[in-house]
């Protein structure tokens, strides 16, 4: 299209050159080569305002395409400038969140040391400051025992998975605390638990125990916040007025943390939490973590009161709840039949609990849960607690397949 153009202004200065050296030659006023010298001038001329005209609208196209280059070069130095400061602004940010760590750490282990010095050999002081009554040398043996494990840091958490029904994805894990002892032997809970009764350090064993739980699960957590892990929480630790001030002071600094861990507590504790407890579980309910109530004894459970609390799952066994159905026993408040099978995970989630049926063992039982519309089950069928590898609590995952590895 230019081609032409071009070709069409040269045509038309051809013709005026023509024209005129014809109108020169016609009216005599100069003789034929004359004319068409003068026309050939004429053609000269116009070609030469032509070439003029275009390079000046060139030069103006320039110009505004450099003002054009200018103002976009001045906007993204502006723009650059912006996002030096947001750069900035995020590098200060992780230098206030690393300096928040590094304080929550310290506070943490500030915590663990003095809960370590409290789980002290025989002969320390009792919670009262009384000397503590002396035991029997086996008993003496076993604390130690046990206050050596956490001293020396073998803490081993064991995890559980909870899937997804019928699809059975893993959505969650159980957690659960093991101590091993100077050969590497795992003490049984019940073990290590009637150890710290008889020495009447129960409160200080269960602190420690959670302090850690949550310290391990910040590690797993730390590059996949997808995950999210059910951590048992005593009530020796929700009524503690001497540690649990601390603990929450760590879960304020730890707050990200609310949507990867969910704190379980038993249905017998939940019923019997005091104001002091209750409380406590509001604070951290305040902070965005959630609870969980497990080891349903009954199914006459206060709906509203748990949701009131912030409990957002509740776990009961299979065999239980299968049990409570066939025997027509009264769920959740309502009289026994008033409540159709199919519609109680709905009644549960109508109060915004997510009802997980647990100790399931075999395919008979998944098959009843299903038609309870259960979303949730968990139980050796799907998976057995399993120890968390140590090389994966010491190295930084890359993903939360590298994080949830178990040994054998």
């Amino acid at each position: 299209m230019p081609r032409a153009s071009d070709i069409l202004i040269l045509l038309t200065y051809i013709t005026i050159a023509a024209v005129a050296a014809i109108g020169f030659e016609f009216f005599g006023l100069m003789p034929t080569l004359n004319a068409w010298m003068m026309g050939a001038i004429v053609f000269i001329v116009a070609g030469m305002a032509h070439s003029a005209a275009t390079r000046s609208h060139e030069r103006r196209a320039l110009e505004d395409e450099i003002h054009e280059l200018k103002a976009a070069n001045l906007a993204l130095a502006e723009e650059f400038e912006a996002a030096q400061s947001r750069i900035d602004e995020i590098a200060d940010e992780l230098r206030a969140e690393s300096v928040e760590r590094d304080n929550a750490l310290v506070q943490e282990v500030k915590v663990l040391e003095d809960l370590v010095r409290r789980v002290g050999p025989a002969g320390a002081e009792d919670f009262n400051g009384a000397a503590a009554v002396p035991q029997a040398s086996t008993a003496h043996t076993d604390i130690d025992t046990v206050r050596e494990a956490l001293a020396a840091n073998r803490v081993d958490l064991y995890l559980q998975p909870v899937v997804t029904l019928p699809q059975r994805r893993t959505a969650f894990y159980e957690s659960y605390t093991r101590l091993r002892d100077a050969t590497g032997r795992v003490l049984a809970p019940s073990a290590f638990m009637a150890a710290a009764e008889k020495a009447g350090l129960m409160a200080e064993v269960d602190n420690l125990l959670l302090f850690r739980c949550v310290q391990i699960v910040r590690r797993l957590t730390g590059q996949d916040r997808k995950v999210a892990i059910f951590c048992n929480v005593s009530l020796n630790s929700l009524s503690d007025e001497t540690f649990f001030p601390e603990f929450l002071d760590f879960i304020r600094q730890n707050k990200d943390l609310s949507g990867s861990l969910i704190f379980e507590i038993s249905q017998q504790a939940f019923e019997e939490r005091d104001a002091i407890a209750a409380r406590n579980m509001a604070r951290m309910a305040d902070f965005g973590f959630r609870f969980s109530i497990d080891q349903i004894a009954h199914v006459e459970l206060d709906l509203t009161e748990m949701e009131r609390a912030g409990v957002r799952f509740a776990k009961i066994g299979g065999a239980r709840l299968l049990d409570a159905i066939d025997n027509y026993e009264s769920i959740a408040g309502y009289e026994a039949g008033a409540i159709a099978t199919e519609d109680l995970a709905g009644l549960f989630g109508r109060h915004g609990i997510e009802l997980i049926v647990d100790k399931i063992e075999d395919e008979s039982t998944v098959v009843e849960v299903l038609e309870m519309d259960v979303a949730y089950g968990q139980g050796h069928l799907f998976g057995e607690p399993r120890p968390v590898r140590d090389d994966v609590l010491e190295t930084t995952p890359d993903s939360a397949s590298n994080v949830i590895q178990m040994t054998a």
